[in-house]
């Protein structure tokens, strides 16, 4: 053999289709592993992500509940409220009623008019009793 020439080659057609659909059949099963991997994820997440939709719901559910149950707290606490600001406005004086509080007052009725009223009883209580002395005497 000089320096130029080549030592056969063992690689047939045959070998090298053959070789070639092995490495096809390799890249193939590593595909779908990686495929069946994947689908398994997915899934997985998925379930994950249900479960965390269910709790988000029961969660809002529950805080809803609390809510509606507030609202309704505070719509009692509302009327009865309205119905202490009615009760007082119809216990409080009206309008008509101070005024003429406010002109009898302005008039100077009522102390004035029962001390007059005490002297005028007192007087006929001392006259009442000197005529029953008198009476009694004669």
């Amino acid at each position: 053999m000089s320096g130029d020439e080549k030592p056969p080659s063992s690689w047939t057609p045959d070998i090298v289709r053959d070789h070639l659909l092995a490495i096809v059949a390799a890249n193939d099963r590593r595909y779908e592993d990686k495929f069946a991997a994947s689908d398994k994820a997915v899934l997985a997440a998925l379930a994950a992500q249900e479960k965390a939709v269910n709790a988000a719901l029961a969660a809002s559910e529950k805080a809803v509940a609390v809510a509606e149950r507030n609202a309704e707290k505070w719509r009692e606490n509302a009327n009865e409220w309205r119905g202490t600001m009615n009760d007082r406005e119809t216990k409080f004086a009206q309008r008509g009623d101070l005024d003429a509080i406010k002109e009898r007052i302005d008039r100077n009725e009522g102390g004035s008019k029962g001390m007059r009223d005490m002297w005028g009883w007192i007087t006929a209580a001392v006259l009442g009793g000197i005529a029953l002395v008198n009476f009694l005497k004669s």
